[in-house]
């Protein structure tokens, strides 16, 4: 065996014997690391020369880290080695690699991405078919947003007929738009984070996905205060921080080599895909299985909810409620097709706002072919006189609900969670003439409780189900930007002289409810269909194996296991290292697959 640090040959204490161990990162975050190996330094000239100026300090720090491969056969793994303890004799030291090198540095722990120079917006006032078009700005674009606070439209733009029986017309900025605030795209922040810190990046698998490609950072703040750095308007998180959050929301893996001051990006998908799969032939007879009933442990990112991070702007009660999906869903109407629901249906597009038994106004609705749930929402209404009696007519819209809940793989009251905090951004209704809308809200202030209720004499009615919704929504403060809001914007939508918006629902259901498209975009994490797609691997987490094998190398472990048979994902294995270098006995830990 050979061991070579800061490309020198290193001696391994006589008589010792240190573990490595590959782990699966999708259980743990980690790849491959050692326990602890010890180099002798009395009587070791080759040892001394590579560690005899140690500072004891520097140890305690964790600052003494050298570049380290091993190599013996088939196996070879090049990291680093931190020297955890040190005396006149002998020094103690770990090897790290992939992912457990990463994890170790703390290059990144103390540069905030809010604090670095990522650039700003971009100069002048250009006309809004241009700013709001990628083709012209490809980093940025000027989309109107309401300042949920003052209740002021920024980028506010007016929508002028030039023909209308061709549909022709223009938008044009509104007078009170004087100037404009942009909001970068995803992959932009990125590139800017990356060459900020000084380190070259590659997102061409990233650019190659369209629905990831337009991901739009909507995150941004009002021209007037002027202040058009985009890293302002970002979370105070450092750039480690800013990476592990990202690579949650994108299901991805970014590699940070640190040493060559590089940045690789890959789907982990793809990643899973490429592992392939491994038949173990040389198991031992010998096994054991622990088999968990309750307060099993199990660390695998695919068997634990995955959830965003919980947001207190006014539309989240409908963006994320299980809870209300749950209580509801047994009285549900279903209809098989999104178009039956449709036409059924858009007779309430108008209503007189009482209640009527049986009617589907107060009722939940379901669609199975896009497998979401829907209620009918008044957004507007007008008033009238009947008899001398001021009476409204409500405008409704079918309203999804939890098309932003949680992949619940684990519904128990105590299940782990993963959460993402790249959250969909707020889109609702503003008046009829604008139609939806970006919405932001600020740090310190607390939204307006009484968005379903009017406080004059006549009060604003709701469905019995909007009703339900918002008694259950709990009081919170807002914290301006803690996270990042996101949608999706390729300047492809089709505003019908309304305004136009991000999007962030994969269902578009037009005005007048005669007909809905599927988006191309989904940031959903419930839906069936694509869940079957995303979760590579299912897996039994009450079943944790322990099996033995003999191999003249450690096999990937993030590939599929087939033993006697059967399909396992591994969690970690074990190799025993010596002076004449590693034992072909190896050991593993295992769960089996689901079908």
């Amino acid at each position: 065996m050979e061991i070579r640090i800061n490309g020198r040959d290193a001696v391994l204490k006589s008589g010792t014997s240190f573990e490595y161990v590959a782990e699966n990162r999708m259980f743990s975050g980690s790849d491959g690391y050692t326990l602890s190996i010890t180099f002798p330094l009395k009587d070791c000239p080759e040892n001394t020369a590579i560690f005899g100026n140690i500072n004891r300090a520097d140890v305690i720090a964790r600052k003494v880290i050298f570049e380290c491969e091993i190599r013996h056969g088939k196996f070879f793994k090049f990291g680093s080695i931190t020297v955890n303890e040190i005396n006149a004799s002998e020094v103690k030291c770990q090897f790290l690699e992939g992912r457990s090198e990463q994890n170790f540095s703390q290059t990144f722990d103390d540069i905030y991405i809010n604090e670095l120079d990522l650039g700003q917006w971009p100069s002048g006032k250009p006309d809004p078919v241009k700013a709001w078009q990628p083709s012209y700005y490809p980093d940025a674009v000027a989309l109107p947003w309401v300042n949920d606070y003052s209740g002021n439209i920024q980028n506010l733009a007016e929508y002028t007929v030039d023909d209308a029986t061709q549909n022709r017309g223009h938008y044009s900025w509104h007078s009170d738009t004087w100037g404009l605030s942009w909001q970068p795209y995803l992959i932009f922040i990125v590139r800017k984070i990356c060459e900020a810190v000084g380190y070259a990046v590659d997102l061409s698998q990233w650019e190659q996905s369209e629905e990831h490609r337009w991901l739009l950072v909507c995150n941004c703040l009002p021209a007037a205060w002027y202040t058009p750095q985009y890293a302002r308007a970002l979370p105070h998180w450092t750039v480690a921080e800013f990476f592990e959050k990202l690579e949650i929301f994108l299901g991805a893996e970014f590699e940070i080599n640190h040493r060559a001051r590089t940045v690789a990006f890959a789907f982990t998908h793809d990643l899973m895909a490429a592992s392939g799969a491994v038949e173990l032939r040389d198991v031992l007879s010998e096994h054991s299985t622990e088999v968990s009933v309750e307060d099993a442990r199990c660390e695998y990112a695919e068997a634990k909810n995955l959830v965003y991070k919980e947001c207190d702007h006014a539309v989240w009660k409908y963006y994320s409620c299980d809870w209300f999906i749950k209580a509801w869903k047994d009285r549900a109407v279903i209809y098989d097709t999104m178009r039956e629901l449709l036409a059924a249906n858009k007779g309430w597009r108008t209503w007189d706002g009482q209640h009527h038994r049986s009617s589907q106004i107060d009722r939940l609705l379901y669609a199975k072919d896009a497998d979401a749930y829907f209620v009918i929402r008044a957004v507007s209404r007008t008033p009238y006189f009947d008899k001398y009696r001021l009476r409204f007519t409500y405008k409704c819209v079918l309203q999804p609900v939890n098309l932003f809940g949680g992949r619940i793989v684990d519904e128990s009251e105590d299940a782990d969670q993963i959460e993402i905090e790249f959250v969909p951004a707020r889109i609702d209704y503003t008046e009829e003439k604008y139609g939806r809308c970006l919405f932001l809200s600020f740090s310190g202030y607390d939204e307006d409780n009484g968005t379903g209720e009017d406080e004059s004499t006549y009060p604003f009615m709701q469905t019995h189900t909007i009703q339900s919704l918002e008694a259950g929504e709990k009081e919170k403060k807002a914290e301006y930007y803690d996270r990042i809001y996101v949608g999706f914007w390729d300047g492809a939508q089709n505003t019908r002289g309304k305004l136009p918006y991000p999007q962030v629902e994969d269902i578009e259901i037009m005005e007048d409810w005669s007909n809905f498209q599927y988006l191309h975009f989904n940031m959903r994490l419930n839906n069936r269909q694509l869940n079957s797609r995303r979760i590579v691997h299912r897996i039994d987490t009450g079943k944790k194996t322990t099996f033995k094998f003999l191999a003249d190398s450690i096999p990937n472990v993030r590939s599929v296991f087939i033993i006697h048979g059967k399909k396992y994902v591994c969690e970690k294995i074990t190799a025993t290292f010596t002076e004449q270098g590693m034992s072909q006995l190896l050991k593993g830990v295992f769960y089996p697959i689901t079908e």
